[in-house]
């Protein structure tokens, strides 16, 4: 019998809120001669070393630009001055207020896990992406990107009913009731970073909360960082100090674990609305090895003479993100 082992090459065009994709895919025909499979590892027994691989920092850095685009410009009132700041994505970070005593995985599970359950119940956190670092203390510690605003007051108070499950805050009390017996004293190995002042007010403050309420948690806004994009990327791709860090390194909502974009083979249809876009805008490119990647703005797919690329991708959005993102785009 005689095998068929014949293919054809399909070009095709992947849609990007930043950048569009041409690359070819190949399509075996339906007598593909058997191929042995490979054997694949476990990403479980993968030893990462702390060190963020290639292909996940370019899936940190898709999902960061999805979860940018996604992100519409929201106004948060500041109750100190009555002045109006606008924001787009909120930093959080998540600490523990006593050393670290748990596996980095117990903590995941039993801490973030349960975090990260409950910003989207009690806050409407539809897309997120958290990173696990390691502090200069040895702890382990979690920056979070969200879409949405958090008091700092109800993140705090969260944070630590979810670790003192695992009685961080109720070491953390044990710790400075026995430290500041008999009054207040100055954390010396601080004073650089942390001064006189500061410490104080922070004591008076603790003390009047038993030890509760530990400072475990912050949370701002992402500004006055001219390319977001890349900034965000390469704060949470970083290496540094994290040799020790075990388990996953990153994560984030499933819809942004794997975005393939709107797909389109490249037909003659296809092809005039990709010649319009370059004689409209001429925008910039990279040839790489076995893709084509065009740097775009979402708004010359919406001002191209052809709406094909643009219908396609907003579809795309809603059929992956589920909400209709073609009308808020523009609101």
């Amino acid at each position: 019998m005689e095998v068929n082992n014949s293919f054809d090459i399909i070009p095709m065009l992947s849609i990007h809120p930043t950048k569009l994709n041409l690359y070819s895919q190949i399509q075996w025909h339906k007598k593909r001669p058997y191929r042995s499979k490979r054997f694949n590892i476990s990403m479980a027994s993968k030893d990462h070393a702390g060190k963020v691989s290639v292909h996940a920092k370019r899936k940190i850095s898709k999902a960061i630009e999805y979860l940018l685009f996604l992100s519409r410009e929201k106004e948060l009132p500041d109750t100190y001055n009555g002045r109006n700041y606008k924001f787009r994505l909120a930093f959080i970070t998540l600490t523990l207020p006593s050393k670290q005593v748990h596996s980095d995985q117990e903590i995941k599970e039993q801490c973030l896990n349960q975090f990260l359950i409950e910003a989207r119940k009690k806050w409407n956190v539809k897309n997120y992406l958290w990173r696990a670092e390691k502090q200069k203390n040895g702890n382990i510690h979690f920056h979070i990107l969200v879409d949405k605003f958090i008091p700092w007051s109800v993140l705090r108070d969260s944070w630590n009913r979810i670790i003192n499950k695992l009685d961080y805050v109720s070491n953390y009390r044990d710790e400075m009731r026995r430290f500041h017996d008999g009054g207040f004293k100055v954390r010396q190995d601080l004073i650089k970073q942390w001064d006189y002042k500061s410490q104080i007010k922070a004591y008076n403050s603790q003390k009047v909360k038993d030890w509760n309420s530990p400072n475990s948690t912050d949370i701002h806004s992402v500004h006055k960082v001219k390319n977001i994009q890349a900034y965000v990327s390469k704060y949470c791709t970083k290496d540094e100090q994290n040799a020790g860090l075990k388990g996953r390194l990153w994560g984030c909502n499933e819809a942004l674990s794997n975005v393939p974009g709107a797909q389109l083979v490249i037909d003659s249809e296809v092809n005039d609305a990709l010649i319009s876009l370059f004689n409209k805008y001429n925008p910039r490119s990279y040839v790489g090895a076995h893709f084509t990647s065009i740097s775009i703005e979402f708004a010359m797919l919406n001002d191209s003479d052809s709406d094909l690329l643009f219908n396609a991708f907003t579809t795309f959005l809603q059929n992956h993100f589920g909400t209709n993102y073609q009308k808020q785009l523009f609101t």
